[in-house]
């Protein structure tokens, strides 16, 4: 947890937008408080701040949907570039004049690029403080001075046709979202033989931009599919290849599946993520497990994919009846797992 943006937000008003990412967790607990309002593009964070009774905005790095007009904005840097230079470009619609972009990190973060790069589009001095093993970028959005030019951040707001995804629309703010990534090709290629009797109800859990329900719905066109993310930008990116595509079902937001009924698939698909931000967490592959053997019904199938390296297997043991090992390859092994 970070000493300094703990410090930061103790010492904010009303007035300070925290833009907060998958490491700001640790912060939310019961007696957390925050008097500003907290933007961020995960679904688990907002429901979170929420209850902390703290004003929270779910959102694609989308600004202005929390407000205009703040004297300060904090923000921990992203791991992915592209969101951070979204953010950069625009915190000026939303400060006030003579109002103040903060950026954290760490040296691994880019944060002294970033820093540069603020100061020149901003048209102010750099300033770059170290705090221990954080460095804190503040830059002053100086009044009447004329922005420079706008950081690449790789046109962010636009969904578009990927080549390699076969023509699925994805953007960026999501992890691989241009490319297919190869655990979930492996799992794919296995779906016409653990299919059931159709018509039947499809979870895709953690479903990015949409690949395996696509791939599902390609040959069993009775399925209903509810494909399920914490992430803001791989539900739009879902929405619209759910809606190009005709694919009977609904995309919803929530933590692993936090949000789709009890006992309501009979068919769970997962490539659990194993990070967090900037650090690898173990912990999510039981938690993606322990909601899939939730959400099936009583000998319902869950085909997971996973880096050989985390011991799938044995985390399912409690949690599942049957435990196999369908495939090994390209360092990802398959399972099924049947209640």
């Amino acid at each position: 947890m970070s000493t300094l943006l703990a410090q930061l937000l103790r010492d904010s008003d009303a007035s300070t937008l925290w833009i907060a990412d998958e490491n700001a967790k640790p912060l939310l607990t019961q007696d957390f408080s925050f008097a500003g309002t907290m933007l961020s593009n995960r679904w688990d964070l907002v429901q979170a701040a929420q209850l902390c009774g703290v004003t929270a905005v779910f959102s694609d790095f989308e600004l202005t949907h929390a407000g205009n007009h703040f004297s300060q904005i904090l923000y921990p840097v992203s791991k992915e570039k592209a969101a951070v230079h979204y953010v950069i470009n625009s915190a000026p619609k939303v400060l006030q004049e003579n109002g103040e972009l903060l950026l954290l990190g760490s040296k691994n973060s880019g944060i002294k690029t970033y820093a540069q790069k603020t100061a020149q589009y901003l048209g102010t001095p750099k300033r770059l403080q170290k705090h221990g093993a954080e460095y804190l970028s503040r830059s002053r959005l100086a009044v009447g001075a004329p922005l420079g030019a706008p950081l690449d951040d790789s046109d962010y707001r636009s969904l578009r046709p990927v080549m390699a995804l076969g023509d699925l629309y994805s953007k960026p703010g999501q992890f691989g979202w241009n490319k297919i990534d190869v655990g979930s090709a492996l799992l794919a290629a296995h779906f016409a033989d653990h299919l059931g009797p159709s018509p039947f109800t499809a979870v895709d859990l953690g479903c990015g931009y949409g690949y395996l329900s696509c791939q599902l719905a390609k040959i069993a066109t009775q399925a209903r599919i509810l494909a399920t993310d914490n992430n803001a930008a791989a539900l739009i990116a879902c929405e619209k290849n759910f809606m190009e595509s005709n694919i009977p079902g609904e995309v919803v937001p929530g933590d692993a599946g936090s949000q789709i009924a009890s006992a309501s698939a009979d068919l769970v698909l997962c490539n659990p993520p194993f990070h967090q931000g900037f650090q690898v967490e173990g912990d999510l592959t039981g938690h993606f497990l322990s909601q899939a053997a939730r959400i099936l019904r009583p000998r319902g199938t869950a085909l997971f994919v996973v880096n050989e390296f985390i011991p799938l297997g044995k985390k399912a043991e409690t949690l599942f009846g049957k435990v196999e090992e369908l495939e090994k390859a390209r360092g990802f092994c398959l399972y099924r797992l049947t209640r």
